[in-house]
């Protein structure tokens, strides 16, 4: 036969039985093998295909992951870094020819899940990215009935750190005798401080935002002006929060054009793009000479620290940082009990050996 683009093809034709069509050009060795199978009733090899799958392999549980409710609800940033991850992971030799993706995951023992994060002891966190993508895996292959155990279970991989900095109020002040209130500089340091925001949520925080509540406490009605806005996250929905404005941020945002739609607009006149951003503020930093380290989120954490400090309780925590994992709040808590506690302790002691000391020099 001649297909409609003028190609010849081969198809042999019995009575009553299902045509099968031949590769190649007729006495090739890839012709007449497909000829005799076909005659005989022989099934013919299976070809895999470059980027198929084999049935109930990794790469066939990655195919169905990214179909997924959780998979289609993650920002681009996440997905992409996920991908990229496991695609690295499924392209791993496994002997032979064989990739790591090709394999059956019924066949992924502990062992294996051991070896694979072995090769990523180096970066801690990217150990852990590997451990999470592995998991999801391997919850599409027990979700499929594939399998009944998971070999990652209770396998953890948290690498140690002190994630962003905290700014103190030496870095604060250098930042601010740089850059005047009415600045863009200003503002996105205003905002990240004095509302605690993500930012991705700075980014896209619109004067419409901006509203007005009526909140009863103590036995009398308050009349509080803030923010509210739902937290982004991507194509998750995050967190409705209401961010009372304070004396600190209203001093910051007084001189500012009501006439944009977002209360931080960029020298272009529009919204920041979340990485331009982070971007910017590390530009920024380094012009008023401050060290490299020092983040949005950075001021976001520094607020935490004030809210512990002022001791606010771990559900105020919470609730003006848009925390859903009591956790992180604890943690500003403990940091700065801690501090005060070590502080009143040794001033104690200090009460102590100065007493002791002016007795002796009396004696």
């Amino acid at each position: 036969m001649t297909t409609r683009h003028g190609k010849v093809r081969w198809r042999l034709r019995r009575s009553g039985k299902k045509d099968v069509m031949l590769p190649g050009e007729p006495h090739t060795a890839e012709f007449d093998e497909a000829y005799q199978n076909a005659v005989l009733g022989r099934p013919a090899p299976v070809v895999q295909m470059p980027g198929s799958a084999s049935p109930r392999s990794l790469k066939a549980a990655y195919r169905l992951l990214k179909k997924t409710d959780e998979w289609l609800a993650l920002d681009d940033k996440s997905s992409t870094r996920y991908q990229q991850t496991i695609e690295r992971i499924l392209s791993m030799p496994a002997g032979g020819k064989m990739m790591l993706g090709d394999g059956p995951v019924e066949d992924l023992k502990r062992s294996h899940v051991k070896s694979i994060l072995s090769a990523f002891r180096d970066t801690p966190h990217m150990e852990r990215i590997v451990l999470i993508c592995l998991r999801k895996l391997i919850m599409v292959a027990i979700d499929e009935e594939w399998i009944e155990v998971d070999p990652t279970y209770k396998m953890t991989r948290n690498p140690q750190t002190d994630g962003h900095k905290a700014w103190p109020l030496e870095i604060m002040a250098k930042y601010e005798a740089r850059w005047e209130v009415g600045t863009r500089q200003r503002t996105a340091y205003a905002l990240a401080l004095w509302l605690g925001n993500r930012v991705s949520d700075i980014t896209r925080l619109r004067w419409d935002h901006q509203t007005t509540k009526h909140i009863a406490a103590d036995g009398e009605i308050h009349t509080v002006d803030g923010f509210e806005f739902v937290q982004f996250k991507g194509r998750k929905r995050g967190k409705k929060l209401f961010l009372p404005m304070t004396p600190m941020l209203d001093r910051e945002l007084a001189p500012l054009s009501r006439d944009t739609e977002t209360v931080l607009v960029s020298s272009r006149g529009g919204a920041y793009t979340d990485g331009s951003l982070s971007t910017r503020m590390a530009d920024w930093c380094r012009d008023a000479g401050i060290e490299p380290g020092y983040t949005m989120h950075g001021l976001r954490k520094a607020l935490g620290v004030k809210l512990a400090e002022a001791d606010a309780s771990t559900r105020q925590l919470m609730e003006i940082l848009g925390h859903k994992n009591i956790a992180y709040a604890e943690l500003y808590s403990r940091e700065a009990s801690q501090t005060r506690l070590a502080v009143k302790a040794m001033e104690k002691v200090t009460k102590i050996e100065e007493a002791r000391s002016s007795r002796k020099f009396r004696s």
